[in-house]
Protein backbone atom coordinates (compact mmCIF):
# COMPACT_ATOMS: atom_id res chain seq x y z
CA UNK A 1 0.00 0.00 0.00
CA UNK A 2 0.98 3.28 -1.09
CA UNK A 3 2.27 5.86 1.82
CA UNK A 4 -0.42 8.52 2.78
CA UNK A 5 0.73 12.40 3.98
CA UNK A 6 -1.41 15.02 5.49
CA UNK A 7 -1.42 18.15 2.38
CA UNK A 8 0.90 20.81 2.51
CA UNK A 9 -0.45 23.80 3.47
CA UNK A 10 -0.67 25.05 -0.97
CA UNK A 11 -3.07 22.09 -0.94
CA UNK A 12 -5.08 22.92 1.59
CA UNK A 13 -5.66 26.12 0.13
CA UNK A 14 -7.02 24.53 -3.07
CA UNK A 15 -9.10 21.72 -0.63
CA UNK A 16 -10.66 24.89 1.57
CA UNK A 17 -11.97 26.25 -1.77
CA UNK A 18 -13.40 22.44 -3.37
CA UNK A 19 -15.55 22.40 0.13
CA UNK A 20 -16.26 26.10 1.04
CA UNK A 21 -17.71 26.21 -3.06
CA UNK A 22 -18.96 22.84 -3.76
CA UNK A 23 -16.78 22.10 -7.02
CA UNK A 24 -13.78 21.43 -8.26
CA UNK A 25 -13.78 23.75 -11.08
CA UNK A 26 -12.34 25.91 -8.39
CA UNK A 27 -9.27 24.04 -8.25
CA UNK A 28 -8.25 23.37 -12.13
CA UNK A 29 -5.32 23.90 -14.48
CA UNK A 30 -5.21 23.43 -18.15
CA UNK A 31 -2.59 24.37 -20.68
CA UNK A 32 -2.16 23.51 -23.97
CA UNK A 33 1.24 23.83 -25.94
CA UNK A 34 1.61 23.33 -29.86
CA UNK A 35 4.31 23.49 -32.51
CA UNK A 36 3.90 24.76 -36.12
CA UNK A 37 5.80 21.79 -37.27
CA UNK A 38 5.17 18.04 -37.54
CA UNK A 39 5.67 16.25 -34.89
CA UNK A 40 6.21 12.25 -34.23
CA UNK A 41 3.10 11.81 -32.23
CA UNK A 42 3.92 8.47 -31.22
CA UNK A 43 6.66 9.71 -30.10
CA UNK A 44 5.29 12.10 -28.32
CA UNK A 45 2.96 10.01 -26.10
CA UNK A 46 5.77 7.87 -25.23
CA UNK A 47 7.36 10.56 -23.99
CA UNK A 48 4.59 11.69 -22.11
CA UNK A 49 3.98 8.45 -20.42
CA UNK A 50 7.76 8.36 -19.64
CA UNK A 51 6.85 12.12 -17.91
CA UNK A 52 4.14 10.20 -15.89
CA UNK A 53 7.48 7.96 -14.26
CA UNK A 54 9.91 10.93 -13.82
CA UNK A 55 7.70 13.08 -12.16
CA UNK A 56 5.41 11.50 -9.97
CA UNK A 57 2.95 14.33 -8.79
CA UNK A 58 1.29 13.88 -11.76
CA UNK A 59 0.42 10.41 -10.28
CA UNK A 60 -1.03 12.27 -7.33
CA UNK A 61 -4.44 10.64 -5.94
CA UNK A 62 -6.69 11.46 -2.36
CA UNK A 63 -7.85 9.37 -0.15
CA UNK A 64 -11.90 9.86 0.68
CA UNK A 65 -12.38 12.13 3.54
CA UNK A 66 -12.04 10.78 6.81
CA UNK A 67 -14.89 11.37 9.88
CA UNK A 68 -13.54 14.61 10.29
CA UNK A 69 -13.37 15.75 6.54
CA UNK A 70 -9.84 15.53 5.63
CA UNK A 71 -8.27 14.09 3.12
CA UNK A 72 -4.20 12.62 2.57
CA UNK A 73 -2.52 12.20 -0.49
CA UNK A 74 -0.77 9.66 -2.01
CA UNK A 75 1.77 8.51 -4.82
CA UNK A 76 -0.05 5.84 -7.26
CA UNK A 77 1.96 3.43 -9.13
CA UNK A 78 2.63 4.06 -12.81
CA UNK A 79 -0.03 1.92 -15.33
CA UNK A 80 0.07 2.70 -18.78
CA UNK A 81 -3.27 4.84 -20.50
CA UNK A 82 -4.13 5.61 -23.50
CA UNK A 83 -3.76 9.17 -24.78
CA UNK A 84 -6.19 9.90 -27.08
CA UNK A 85 -5.92 12.02 -30.23
CA UNK A 86 -8.41 15.11 -31.40
CA UNK A 87 -8.07 16.46 -34.92
CA UNK A 88 -8.96 19.76 -34.63
CA UNK A 89 -7.20 21.37 -37.83
CA UNK A 90 -10.41 21.61 -39.89
CA UNK A 91 -11.41 24.64 -37.73
CA UNK A 92 -10.23 28.46 -36.51
CA UNK A 93 -8.01 28.49 -33.85
CA UNK A 94 -10.69 30.77 -31.87
CA UNK A 95 -12.90 27.72 -32.50
CA UNK A 96 -10.46 24.89 -31.45
CA UNK A 97 -9.74 27.47 -28.48
CA UNK A 98 -13.35 27.30 -27.52
CA UNK A 99 -13.42 23.13 -27.66
CA UNK A 100 -10.29 23.19 -25.36
CA UNK A 101 -11.94 25.59 -23.09
CA UNK A 102 -14.78 23.31 -22.68
CA UNK A 103 -12.06 20.33 -21.52
CA UNK A 104 -11.09 23.13 -19.02
CA UNK A 105 -14.70 23.63 -17.66
CA UNK A 106 -14.55 19.12 -16.22
CA UNK A 107 -14.24 17.89 -13.14
CA UNK A 108 -12.46 14.76 -11.67
CA UNK A 109 -15.06 13.88 -9.97
CA UNK A 110 -14.01 10.66 -7.20
CA UNK A 111 -11.34 9.67 -5.02
CA UNK A 112 -8.53 8.07 -5.51
CA UNK A 113 -8.80 8.77 -9.20
CA UNK A 114 -6.18 10.07 -11.61
CA UNK A 115 -6.36 13.84 -10.99
CA UNK A 116 -4.46 14.55 -14.25
CA UNK A 117 -5.19 14.07 -18.49
CA UNK A 118 -2.97 14.07 -21.65
CA UNK A 119 -4.38 14.88 -25.14
CA UNK A 120 -2.29 15.13 -28.74
CA UNK A 121 -3.87 17.84 -30.32
CA UNK A 122 -3.93 19.08 -33.98
CA UNK A 123 -4.70 22.21 -34.60
CA UNK A 124 -5.42 24.94 -36.84
CA UNK A 125 -2.66 26.70 -38.35
CA UNK A 126 -0.19 23.81 -38.53
CA UNK A 127 0.26 23.44 -35.26
CA UNK A 128 0.60 19.53 -33.11
CA UNK A 129 1.27 19.09 -29.09
CA UNK A 130 -0.74 18.32 -25.94
CA UNK A 131 -3.22 19.36 -23.48
CA UNK A 132 -3.00 18.54 -19.95
CA UNK A 133 -5.52 19.19 -17.59
CA UNK A 134 -5.50 18.76 -13.89
CA UNK A 135 -6.14 19.04 -10.53
CA UNK A 136 -4.35 22.49 -8.96
CA UNK A 137 -3.18 20.35 -6.20
CA UNK A 138 -0.79 18.60 -8.03
CA UNK A 139 1.06 20.77 -9.84
CA UNK A 140 1.42 24.93 -10.10
CA UNK A 141 2.12 27.04 -13.34
CA UNK A 142 5.85 26.93 -12.46
CA UNK A 143 5.39 23.13 -12.53
CA UNK A 144 3.51 22.84 -15.41
CA UNK A 145 6.34 25.07 -17.20
CA UNK A 146 8.78 22.52 -16.22
CA UNK A 147 6.84 19.27 -17.02
CA UNK A 148 6.16 20.81 -20.72
CA UNK A 149 9.87 21.74 -20.79
CA UNK A 150 10.58 18.13 -19.80
CA UNK A 151 8.45 16.61 -22.27
CA UNK A 152 9.77 18.44 -25.26
CA UNK A 153 13.42 17.57 -23.88
CA UNK A 154 12.85 14.13 -23.88
CA UNK A 155 11.51 14.74 -27.71
CA UNK A 156 14.30 15.78 -28.12
CA UNK A 157 16.69 13.11 -27.11
CA UNK A 158 14.35 10.44 -28.63
CA UNK A 159 13.91 12.40 -31.88
CA UNK A 160 17.48 14.15 -32.64
CA UNK A 161 19.86 12.15 -30.22
CA UNK A 162 19.73 15.34 -27.85
CA UNK A 163 21.69 14.63 -24.71
CA UNK A 164 19.10 12.77 -22.34
CA UNK A 165 17.87 15.57 -19.65
CA UNK A 166 18.46 14.85 -16.25
CA UNK A 167 16.18 13.16 -13.65
CA UNK A 168 13.75 15.66 -11.56
CA UNK A 169 13.84 15.86 -8.12
CA UNK A 170 12.32 13.42 -6.43
CA UNK A 171 8.40 15.12 -5.45
CA UNK A 172 8.12 13.02 -2.46
CA UNK A 173 11.50 13.70 -1.07
CA UNK A 174 10.35 17.23 -1.09
CA UNK A 175 6.97 17.13 -0.17
CA UNK A 176 8.02 14.92 3.38
CA UNK A 177 10.26 18.19 3.91
CA UNK A 178 7.80 20.40 3.26
CA UNK A 179 5.39 18.57 5.75
CA UNK A 180 8.75 19.04 8.19
CA UNK A 181 9.27 22.61 8.01
CA UNK A 182 5.30 22.98 8.58
CA UNK A 183 5.10 20.94 11.65
CA UNK A 184 8.22 23.31 13.12
CA UNK A 185 6.86 24.62 16.11
CA UNK A 186 9.88 27.33 15.90
CA UNK A 187 9.16 28.04 12.03
CA UNK A 188 5.24 28.47 12.95
CA UNK A 189 5.82 30.81 15.52
CA UNK A 190 8.46 33.15 14.17
CA UNK A 191 6.02 33.34 11.02
CA UNK A 192 3.35 33.88 13.25
CA UNK A 193 4.68 36.78 14.78
CA UNK A 194 5.46 38.62 11.63
CA UNK A 195 2.46 38.46 10.53
CA UNK A 196 1.05 39.73 13.95
CA UNK A 197 3.36 42.40 14.01
CA UNK A 198 2.03 43.95 10.79
CA UNK A 199 -1.60 44.34 11.89
CA UNK A 200 -0.50 45.57 15.13
CA UNK A 201 1.56 48.54 13.77
CA UNK A 202 -1.01 48.96 10.43
CA UNK A 203 -4.08 48.22 12.12
CA UNK A 204 -7.20 46.64 10.77
CA UNK A 205 -6.80 46.49 6.79
CA UNK A 206 -9.22 48.64 4.57
CA UNK A 207 -11.03 46.51 1.48
CA UNK A 208 -10.54 48.77 -1.97
CA UNK A 209 -12.98 47.19 -5.28
CA UNK A 210 -11.93 48.20 -9.15
CA UNK A 211 -15.42 49.38 -9.38
CA UNK A 212 -14.88 52.13 -6.59
CA UNK A 213 -16.22 53.28 -3.28
CA UNK A 214 -20.05 51.86 -3.96
CA UNK A 215 -19.04 48.47 -3.39
CA UNK A 216 -17.61 49.12 0.27
CA UNK A 217 -20.79 51.33 0.78
CA UNK A 218 -23.17 48.77 -0.08
CA UNK A 219 -21.61 45.78 2.29
CA UNK A 220 -21.80 48.68 4.86
CA UNK A 221 -25.71 49.23 4.56
CA UNK A 222 -26.21 45.53 4.13
CA UNK A 223 -24.84 44.40 7.29
CA UNK A 224 -26.08 48.00 9.18
CA UNK A 225 -21.97 48.53 9.97
CA UNK A 226 -21.27 52.19 8.73
CA UNK A 227 -17.60 51.52 9.68
CA UNK A 228 -16.73 47.87 8.03
CA UNK A 229 -14.56 48.25 6.13
CA UNK A 230 -14.63 44.89 4.55
CA UNK A 231 -16.96 43.72 1.67
CA UNK A 232 -18.68 40.67 0.61
CA UNK A 233 -17.34 37.77 -1.08
CA UNK A 234 -19.23 36.12 -3.84
CA UNK A 235 -20.20 32.83 -2.77
CA UNK A 236 -22.99 31.44 -5.44
CA UNK A 237 -22.64 32.80 -9.04
CA UNK A 238 -18.63 31.81 -9.08
CA UNK A 239 -18.46 31.59 -13.17
CA UNK A 240 -15.63 33.65 -14.70
CA UNK A 241 -15.10 35.18 -18.02
CA UNK A 242 -11.44 35.67 -19.32
CA UNK A 243 -10.48 38.87 -21.25
CA UNK A 244 -6.74 38.56 -22.63
CA UNK A 245 -4.65 42.16 -23.64
CA UNK A 246 -0.92 41.41 -25.12
CA UNK A 247 1.17 44.22 -24.42
CA UNK A 248 3.46 44.59 -27.64
CA UNK A 249 7.25 43.82 -27.58
CA UNK A 250 8.42 47.11 -27.95
CA UNK A 251 6.28 47.98 -24.67
CA UNK A 252 7.39 44.52 -22.77
CA UNK A 253 10.91 45.63 -22.86
CA UNK A 254 11.01 49.16 -21.70
CA UNK A 255 8.88 48.04 -18.60
CA UNK A 256 11.72 44.91 -18.02
CA UNK A 257 14.53 47.29 -18.70
CA UNK A 258 13.36 49.45 -16.10
CA UNK A 259 12.94 46.94 -13.57
CA UNK A 260 16.63 45.66 -14.76
CA UNK A 261 17.81 49.01 -14.00
CA UNK A 262 16.48 49.54 -10.63
CA UNK A 263 16.43 46.41 -9.66
CA UNK A 264 12.69 45.98 -9.07
CA UNK A 265 10.94 42.65 -9.98
CA UNK A 266 8.37 42.59 -12.37
CA UNK A 267 6.21 41.26 -10.02
CA UNK A 268 6.32 44.19 -7.68
CA UNK A 269 6.32 46.00 -10.60
CA UNK A 270 2.82 45.27 -11.68
CA UNK A 271 1.52 45.49 -7.61
CA UNK A 272 2.26 49.02 -7.59
CA UNK A 273 0.62 49.66 -10.81
CA UNK A 274 -2.70 47.36 -9.30
CA UNK A 275 -2.70 49.02 -6.44
CA UNK A 276 -2.08 52.85 -7.92
CA UNK A 277 -5.17 52.05 -9.98
CA UNK A 278 -7.35 50.62 -6.83
CA UNK A 279 -6.37 54.08 -5.60
CA UNK A 280 -7.57 56.14 -8.48
CA UNK A 281 -10.95 54.31 -8.37
CA UNK A 282 -11.28 54.34 -4.67
CA UNK A 283 -10.90 58.18 -4.35
CA UNK A 284 -7.45 58.11 -3.69
CA UNK A 285 -7.00 55.88 -0.86
CA UNK A 286 -3.39 55.21 0.66
CA UNK A 287 -4.39 51.93 2.57
CA UNK A 288 -4.40 49.07 -0.54
CA UNK A 289 -4.09 45.33 0.13
CA UNK A 290 -3.83 43.15 -2.99
CA UNK A 291 -3.29 39.41 -2.66
CA UNK A 292 -0.03 38.05 -4.52
CA UNK A 293 0.28 34.13 -5.15
CA UNK A 294 4.02 33.19 -4.38
CA UNK A 295 5.66 30.27 -5.90
CA UNK A 296 7.96 29.20 -3.33
CA UNK A 297 10.51 27.76 -5.65
CA UNK A 298 14.05 28.58 -4.27
CA UNK A 299 16.16 25.37 -4.27
CA UNK A 300 16.53 23.55 -7.58
CA UNK A 301 14.91 20.79 -6.17
CA UNK A 302 11.86 22.43 -5.57
CA UNK A 303 12.14 24.04 -9.21
CA UNK A 304 12.02 20.55 -10.60
CA UNK A 305 9.91 18.57 -8.39
CA UNK A 306 6.22 19.52 -9.08
CA UNK A 307 3.70 19.63 -6.96
CA UNK A 308 1.15 22.41 -5.80
CA UNK A 309 4.01 25.34 -4.35
CA UNK A 310 1.69 28.45 -4.54
CA UNK A 311 0.54 30.30 -1.86
CA UNK A 312 -1.07 33.79 -1.82
CA UNK A 313 0.09 36.22 0.61
CA UNK A 314 -1.79 40.25 1.41
CA UNK A 315 0.15 42.43 -0.32
CA UNK A 316 -0.81 45.57 1.73
CA UNK A 317 0.79 48.89 1.65
CA UNK A 318 0.07 52.39 3.00
CA UNK A 319 1.90 54.78 0.54
CA UNK A 320 0.56 58.63 0.12
CA UNK A 321 0.27 60.03 -2.88
CA UNK A 322 3.47 62.31 -2.35
CA UNK A 323 5.72 58.82 -2.46
CA UNK A 324 7.65 59.00 -6.16
CA UNK A 325 6.85 55.90 -7.88
CA UNK A 326 10.50 54.46 -7.50
CA UNK A 327 9.85 54.73 -3.53
CA UNK A 328 6.61 53.14 -4.15
CA UNK A 329 7.61 50.06 -5.90
CA UNK A 330 11.48 49.79 -3.68
CA UNK A 331 8.31 50.27 -0.39
CA UNK A 332 6.75 46.94 -2.00
CA UNK A 333 9.65 45.11 -2.74
CA UNK A 334 11.36 45.41 0.41
CA UNK A 335 7.64 44.32 2.03
CA UNK A 336 7.55 41.33 -0.18
CA UNK A 337 10.99 40.14 0.62
CA UNK A 338 10.00 39.88 4.20
CA UNK A 339 6.95 37.99 2.71
CA UNK A 340 9.15 35.53 0.88
CA UNK A 341 10.85 34.90 4.37
CA UNK A 342 7.31 33.34 5.94
CA UNK A 343 5.94 31.81 2.42
CA UNK A 344 5.40 28.15 4.05
CA UNK A 345 3.18 29.63 6.58
CA UNK A 346 -0.99 28.67 5.88
CA UNK A 347 -2.26 32.10 4.31
CA UNK A 348 -5.90 30.70 6.31
CA UNK A 349 -4.18 31.67 9.86
CA UNK A 350 -3.89 35.26 8.49
CA UNK A 351 -7.30 35.63 7.72
CA UNK A 352 -8.43 33.45 10.86
CA UNK A 353 -6.58 35.95 13.16
CA UNK A 354 -7.75 39.00 11.37
CA UNK A 355 -11.72 37.75 11.86
CA UNK A 356 -10.43 37.32 15.41
CA UNK A 357 -9.37 40.63 16.01
CA UNK A 358 -12.17 42.44 13.89
CA UNK A 359 -15.05 40.40 14.26
CA UNK A 360 -15.81 40.72 10.28
CA UNK A 361 -19.27 39.50 9.11
CA UNK A 362 -19.11 35.43 7.53
CA UNK A 363 -18.11 35.63 4.00
CA UNK A 364 -16.66 38.85 3.62
CA UNK A 365 -13.07 40.22 2.34
CA UNK A 366 -10.50 42.97 2.39
CA UNK A 367 -9.49 41.97 -1.17
CA UNK A 368 -10.67 42.33 -4.81
CA UNK A 369 -7.68 41.76 -6.58
CA UNK A 370 -5.41 38.39 -6.94
CA UNK A 371 -2.41 38.71 -8.55
CA UNK A 372 -0.16 35.53 -10.20
CA UNK A 373 2.65 36.70 -12.36
CA UNK A 374 4.22 33.31 -14.65
CA UNK A 375 7.80 32.54 -15.71
CA UNK A 376 8.01 32.67 -19.34
CA UNK A 377 8.16 29.30 -21.46
CA UNK A 378 9.53 30.15 -24.70
CA UNK A 379 10.13 28.30 -28.03
CA UNK A 380 13.65 28.46 -27.36
CA UNK A 381 13.06 26.49 -24.29
CA UNK A 382 10.26 23.85 -25.84
CA UNK A 383 11.53 23.54 -29.10
CA UNK A 384 11.58 19.93 -30.44
CA UNK A 385 14.81 20.53 -32.75
CA UNK A 386 16.23 23.59 -31.00
CA UNK A 387 14.76 26.08 -33.54
CA UNK A 388 13.05 29.04 -33.16
CA UNK A 389 9.83 26.92 -34.23
CA UNK A 390 6.67 29.06 -33.72
CA UNK A 391 4.72 27.88 -30.49
CA UNK A 392 1.45 28.16 -29.28
CA UNK A 393 0.78 28.13 -25.68
CA UNK A 394 -2.12 29.17 -23.79
CA UNK A 395 -3.47 29.16 -20.53
CA UNK A 396 -7.60 27.62 -19.93
CA UNK A 397 -9.82 29.34 -17.09
CA UNK A 398 -11.54 26.54 -15.02
CA UNK A 399 -14.91 28.19 -15.21
CA UNK A 400 -15.34 29.34 -11.71
CA UNK A 401 -13.48 30.99 -8.91
CA UNK A 402 -13.83 32.34 -5.82
CA UNK A 403 -12.21 35.71 -6.73
CA UNK A 404 -13.74 38.92 -8.38
CA UNK A 405 -10.64 39.41 -10.28
CA UNK A 406 -7.98 36.99 -10.84
CA UNK A 407 -4.90 38.48 -12.79
CA UNK A 408 -2.59 36.48 -14.58
CA UNK A 409 0.40 37.79 -16.21
CA UNK A 410 2.88 36.22 -18.47
CA UNK A 411 4.93 35.52 -21.31
CA UNK A 412 4.00 34.80 -24.57
CA UNK A 413 6.24 32.47 -27.15
CA UNK A 414 6.30 35.83 -29.31
CA UNK A 415 7.96 37.89 -26.57
CA UNK A 416 4.22 40.06 -26.29
CA UNK A 417 3.70 40.49 -22.64
CA UNK A 418 0.02 38.86 -21.63
CA UNK A 419 -2.81 40.22 -19.31
CA UNK A 420 -5.03 37.46 -18.22
CA UNK A 421 -8.12 39.35 -16.63
CA UNK A 422 -10.17 36.31 -15.07
CA UNK A 423 -13.49 37.98 -13.72
CA UNK A 424 -16.52 36.83 -11.70
CA UNK A 425 -19.51 37.38 -13.93
CA UNK A 426 -22.48 37.86 -10.95
CA UNK A 427 -20.18 41.68 -10.71
CA UNK A 428 -18.21 42.63 -13.53
CA UNK A 429 -18.09 42.89 -17.30
CA UNK A 430 -15.35 42.56 -19.84
CA UNK A 431 -15.61 46.36 -19.76
CA UNK A 432 -14.24 46.54 -16.00
CA UNK A 433 -11.42 44.48 -17.58
CA UNK A 434 -10.86 46.57 -20.54
CA UNK A 435 -10.66 49.92 -18.06
CA UNK A 436 -8.45 48.07 -15.64
CA UNK A 437 -6.46 47.03 -18.53
CA UNK A 438 -6.06 50.71 -19.37
CA UNK A 439 -5.98 52.61 -16.77
CA UNK A 440 -3.01 49.89 -15.61
CA UNK A 441 -0.59 50.27 -19.26
CA UNK A 442 -1.28 54.54 -18.34
CA UNK A 443 -0.15 54.12 -15.31
CA UNK A 444 3.14 52.03 -15.91
CA UNK A 445 4.74 54.07 -19.03
CA UNK A 446 3.67 57.18 -17.01
CA UNK A 447 5.61 55.85 -13.72
CA UNK A 448 8.68 54.39 -15.45
CA UNK A 449 9.22 57.45 -18.32
CA UNK A 450 9.51 59.53 -15.20
CA UNK A 451 10.10 57.71 -11.39
CA UNK A 452 10.46 60.61 -9.96
CA UNK A 453 6.50 61.43 -10.23
CA UNK A 454 4.51 61.05 -7.30
CA UNK A 455 2.01 58.74 -7.09
CA UNK A 456 -0.65 61.89 -7.11
CA UNK A 457 0.79 63.49 -10.03
CA UNK A 458 0.65 59.68 -11.61
CA UNK A 459 -3.06 59.29 -11.14
CA UNK A 460 -3.81 62.76 -12.33
CA UNK A 461 -2.11 62.10 -15.19
CA UNK A 462 -4.06 59.41 -15.93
Amino acid sequence: MEKRYELTAAQKMHYRWIKEYGTQQVSGLSIVAAFGAELDIGLLKKCIELEKQRYSCLRLRFTKPDDNGEIKQYIAEYQPEEIKEYDLRDMTLPEADDIMQNWAYETFDGDDIPMCEFRIVMLPEGYTGFFVHMDHRLNDSVGVAVMATDIMNLYKHFKFGDEEPAPLADFEKVLINDLEKASNEKRHAKAKRFWDEELDELGEPLYSDIQGTSVLEEARRKHNAPNLRAADIERKELFVAVKDYQLEVDSMQRAINFCLHNQISPTNLILLVIRTYLSKVNGGQEDITVENFISRRSTHDELTSGGSRTLCFPCRTVISGDTTFIDAARKIQNHQNRIYMFSGYDPEFIRDEMKKRYNTPDDTTYVSVYLTYQPPMTSQDLDPNAQKLPLYVKWFANGAATKKMYLTVSHLPDRKLNFSYHYQTAHLTEKDAELMYYYMMRILFRGIEDPGRTISEIIDMV
